[in-house]
């Protein structure tokens, strides 16, 4: 008898929130701030800005009547477009413009890395989504990191502060996935890891 292997929502749900928590870490793996926090701090911190990625996505598609990043930008006023060449990175938000632009060799080696055919056609949306997550920070939200504030070091009453300037692109992560309904699976993980956190 042939059986039909189905999924389980609730063990591709639980994958796909490991993945996510996973991701975080990468992000902020080398920051000096982050690394000083006690571990139960840490993930507090990760499911806390995640979350705050996962209702801007909700609050967007709501106000805009869409998912799709392009046609939100479009909404906002944000112009989207391709150059030959970056400083660094494959995409980046231009505050001062309000522009989204994504380098054209970047995308052209993702596609070639990308082996799913379904991935490949939410390249370009992946990308603008995040960078669209930028975009809100300055012009709607303000900077998701600029929010914490952590003691750095002390001596008597005086305390030094610092910040985690990625939680800004944690939360632009979730966002994303949140926005394009993304699961984020094992099979995926490589792929997201290469476009966010060594192109940026």
């Amino acid at each position: 008898m042939n059986r039909t292997k189905t999924k389980d929502p609730a063990a591709t749900k639980a994958i796909g929130e490991r993945n996510r928590v996973a991701l975080a870490y990468i992000e902020l793996a080398n920051d000096r701030v982050f690394q000083k926090l006690e571990e139960q701090a840490k993930f507090a911190l990760i499911e806390e800005v995640l979350q705050v990625g996962d209702e801007v996505a909700g609050w967007i598609i709501a106000e805009q009547g869409t998912n799709d990043p392009r046609r939100i930008a479009s909404q906002l006023g944000v112009k989207v477009f391709g150059e030959d060449r970056g400083r660094r990175g494959g995409s980046e938000y231009r505050k001062e413009n309000k522009e989204i632009v994504i380098y054209r060799s970047f995308h052209e080696k993702l596609l070639r890395e990308v082996r799913s055919p379904e991935l490949s056609e939410h390249l370009l949306k992946f990308v603008v989504a995040h960078e669209l997550f930028h975009h809100l920070e300055q012009n709607r939200i303000g900077e998701i990191y600029k929010r914490y504030k952590f003691p750095v070091w002390r001596l008597g009453p005086f305390i030094r502060e610092g910040r985690i300037k990625g939680l800004s692109n944690v939360a632009a992560q979730a966002f994303t996935q949140a926005l394009l309904e993304l699961e984020i699976s094992p099979q995926v993980f490589d792929y997201l890891t290469y476009i966010l956190y060594t192109t940026n």
